[in-house]
């Protein structure tokens, strides 16, 4: 009896692997010529997660940490061995109405920057305004309020790299030292940078959602970085790369590059998210 041999479906397997075997080379292989981020909220996680990163292109991090300590100096030093800048990630929409809060963590930020050698390159804020309780009422005194901190911390601290992470649809136009227009320009004007939350599983939507920001931050000659989801159990799976994969993801955000400025980046959320993400 004659073993049959089913060559197609052999055939087909080849080819899916080649696919997504080229879609990782072509996204590791941009590694040392694109910025690519990922925020790191667990600081407890173990340098199998930094060797991760750094094996997938990553160029910075975006750490979180309220105790700067040997710990973080150690952090700092092995990512910067492997080529990775790390930035200090932090956020609460409460210093929208209490900015001494922020200015009391800044403080500690700059007492581990005057004492530890291995540094941040700057630092990474997630406020978000619209987490506040009264959000719906208060929106656009809320919103003012939002533009005022980021005009008062560049007026404060000029020499410190500065990024906000905003979301894609901060459109509404304010009025701010008597020039209105939308809060995503007021804030892209008042930092060195912003990481928009551009959270969609293709890369038209990707780039479509961040076409305006995309748009003013050329005109006033910044950059920005797009940025995609890996968490579990978002409201709408069209947010995240979750239900896709690792190798789909990738692919989505190589075409992306090819849509946007070469000094813009990309960014991940999250490191934990990403590194169990399915292949």
């Amino acid at each position: 009896m004659k073993t049959k041999i089913y060559i197609f479906p052999i055939f087909l397997s080849c080819i899916l692997f080649v696919t997504m075997l080229t879609s990782i080379i072509i996204f590791t292989n941009n590694k040392n010529t694109t910025i690519l981020g990922v925020w790191w909220w667990n600081n407890r996680l173990d340098v199998s997660y930094l060797n991760f990163a750094k094996d997938n292109g990553i160029t910075e991090i975006y750490y979180y940490t309220s105790s700067f300590d040997e710990k973080t100096n150690e952090f700092i030093k092995q990512a910067n061995k492997r080529d990775i800048k790390v930035f200090w990630l932090d956020g609460d929409y409460k210093w929208i109405e209490n900015p001494n809060s922020l200015t009391v963590d800044l403080n500690k930020f700059f007492n581990y920057q005057n004492k530890f050698e291995y540094k941040f390159d700057g630092i990474h804020l997630d406020i978000e305004p619209h987490q506040h309780p009264d959000w719906d009422k208060q929106k656009n005194q809320l919103y003012y309020k939002f533009i005022e901190l980021t005009y008062n911390l560049r007026i404060t601290y000029p020499n410190l790299f500065i990024a906000y992470d905003i979301p894609i649809w901060m459109n509404d136009k304010i009025e701010f030292h008597n020039i209105k227009k939308p809060v995503y320009a007021h804030i892209i004007d008042n930092c060195d940078k912003v990481t928009l939350m551009s959270y969609r599983d293709t890369s038209e939507k990707i780039y479509e959602s961040a076409k305006d920001e995309i748009e003013y931050a050329i005109s006033v000659g910044k950059s920005l970085n797009l940025s995609v989801e890996t968490g579990e159990n978002i409201d709408e799976s069209f947010i995240t790369f979750f239900d896709e994969g690792k190798s789909y993801m990738y692919q989505e955000i190589n075409k992306v590059r090819k849509l946007i400025p070469k000094n813009f980046g990309m960014s991940i959320h999250h490191i934990y998210s990403w590194y169990n993400l399915k292949p």
